[in-house]
């Protein structure tokens, strides 16, 4: 059986022996792990109930709606993807779908940090990009002519996927930067025609904080205190927005720059825990390992 389909496979397996766990963690029951994978959205959805249970996983996930139409849930967020509609589901957002037209077709991108690190790339390529943080709204529906600027660059991954060689990442990487960088403006175009409301206000501010003192300060007290509310209501408020926690945001914002720092620094262990503002190096250790499920050393190795 072909790669990607015993992929596919395996996936809608994991999907429907898990279902009735609420919400299906990926990280837990899908064993084949990777870096990277694209795969046309018939092919998902083909031989399926078309439909996919609530689940979460850590890898950022990119679709593209070229025909037909279905209902999407991301976050906080439901609405019917149709035709030109391009969704983005962050790392461990929870997301579900139903009711996909039997016409339906598409892409569909899955990424982590670590593929971008084993090619050379640098953090903030995709580190500062909004789209992929939980704090927007996950889709946008596009003109004829924007999509098919975007429908060409998941063409162009698919075949240097194809040819399932070891030199093509770096070329794959660099189709996804452009996509990325493509997608942020359709998302920053879009954004301006949304009104500005308080709410996203105390949201971006957040974020703002965020990106300024992460690596200084990891309680949710501080951020609340800048943003002069209690840190129960900015949990809410982060939360009901996003479908993570103030708490899990910060976390999140950590551990991704550790992750940068393991790979592409040569300090040491002690260096990151102090640089990243832990007190305590084994609390540093037992933060990593309970996220990424390697100790911070085995992490740094597995990249040698």
């Amino acid at each position: 059986m072909p790669d990607d389909q015993y992929r596919i496979s395996e996936f809608k397996k994991v999907l429907r022996r898990n279902a009735g766990e609420g919400v299906v963690d990926l990280d837990k029951n899908y064993l084949h792990k990777f870096n990277v994978q694209i795969h046309r959205l018939e092919d998902v959805l083909r031989n399926s109930k078309r439909s996919e249970p609530p689940n979460r996983w850590s890898y950022h996930r990119i679709g593209m709606v070229s025909e037909g139409e279905g209902n999407v849930k991301t976050g906080i967020f439901s609405f019917r993807a149709k035709k030109n509609t391009l969704v983005v589901v962050p790392s461990r957002v929870i997301s579900s779908s139903s009711n996909w037209a039997p016409d339906t077709k598409g892409y569909v991108l899955l990424f982590n940090m670590e593929f971008f690190l084993e090619n050379n790339f640098s953090l903030q390529i995709i580190g500062n990009k909004k789209m992929l943080t939980p704090f927007v709204k996950p889709y946008i529906h596009l003109t004829d002519e924007q999509a098919e600027d975007v429908c060409r660059i998941f063409e162009n991954i698919l075949a240097e996927k194809k040819q399932q060689e070891t030199v093509n990442n770096e070329l794959i990487a660099v189709k996804i930067v452009e996509l990325l960088i493509l997608g942020e403006r359709l998302f920053e175009q879009d954004q301006e025609q949304v009104s500005n409301q308080p709410l996203m206000e105390s949201i971006r501010r957040f974020v703002d904080i965020l990106d300024e003192y992460f690596s200084k300060e990891h309680s949710v007290k501080f951020y609340a205190e800048q943003l002069a509310m209690h840190p129960n209501h900015l949990n809410a408020l982060i939360k009901k927005h996003t479908g993570l926690s103030a708490k899990e945001s910060i976390q999140n914002r950590i551990l991704l720059e550790i992750k940068h720092l393991l790979h592409s620094t040569k300090l040491s262990i002690k260096q990151i825990s102090d640089q990243m503002g832990f007190r305590d190096p084994n609390y540093f250790n037992t933060f990593f390992k309970r996220a990424e499920k390697l100790s911070p050393g085995n992490y740094r190795s597995s990249f040698d």
